[in-house]
């Protein structure tokens, strides 16, 4: 059977130019440059579900979020506590776009489902795993929608898996001083990823580079001259 008449179908189709578009589905949300990394086409999937877990996992989900809601796109929680509102701020989150929907754990995927109809990213930490049935239905209005999911917690059917698998907090050497920033190691399809979260402005930030030791010199070289 020829594949010219399904090719030349697709083409007419809105958003759908060529094969590479075909196949790799719409453009990722925009995420901070520090965190893109992660990500395997360098943001958020549309129509997709992310798991992020480990220490951070929260601070990290608010944090690649914040330019979706710099850009006016609508962002919800649920199941999150109560996080500090001003830490969500410090994390860039434009608190005119984000809501926090504190709901008993029974209730996430109902809540989530009438959600995924009107907003663009959701952060959730399920109470409990759907069933089979359930996820499937989920996972069809997600693609649907095309809105973008960040669970905190394993979800079968998620196309990416981000782990963080280590945090170090300085700011307290010697036994006294602040937090400063916290030194994030996540691993994830693409790799290994180290970043700072909270950097010093509380924002996402690159690792500095390791300063030379002190009193190390570089021997010189003494050359004949003849």
């Amino acid at each position: 059977m020829s594949a010219v008449p399904l090719v030349e179908q697709l083409s007419r189709e809105m958003g759908i130019s060529t094969a590479t578009a075909l196949f790799d589905g719409p453009a990722p949300r925009t995420v901070d440059p520090v965190l893109a990394p992660m990500f395997r086409r360098g943001g958020l999937p549309r129509g997709e579900i992310v798991t992020l877990t480990g220490g951070q996992s929260l601070s990290c989900a608010l944090a690649a979020i914040a330019v979706a809601t710099q850009e006016q796109k609508w962002c919800a929680g649920i199941g999150l506590g109560e996080p500090a509102v001003s830490s969500i701020a410090d994390l860039g989150v434009d608190l005119d776009h984000f809501v926090n929907l504190v709901t008993p754990a029974e209730d996430w995927l109902r809540v989530a489902s009438i959600l995924i109809e009107s907003f663009d990213v959701l952060v959730i930490d399920p109470g409990f795993l759907p069933s089979a049935g359930e996820r499937a239905r989920l996972l069809a209005k997600v693609r649907e929608r095309k809105i973008s999911i960040i669970s905190l917690t394993s979800m079968p059917g998620s196309t990416e898996q981000i782990e963080i698998t280590d945090t170090q907090w300085s700011g307290t050497e010697h036994g006294h001083g602040r937090l400063r920033s916290c030194l994030v190691q996540a691993r994830s399809q693409t790799g290994v990823n180290r970043f700072l979260l909270p950097g010093p402005e509380g924002t996402p930030a690159e690792v500095p580079a390791p300063a030379p030791a002190e009193g190390v010199f570089e021997r010189p070289v003494i050359r004949s001259v003849s």
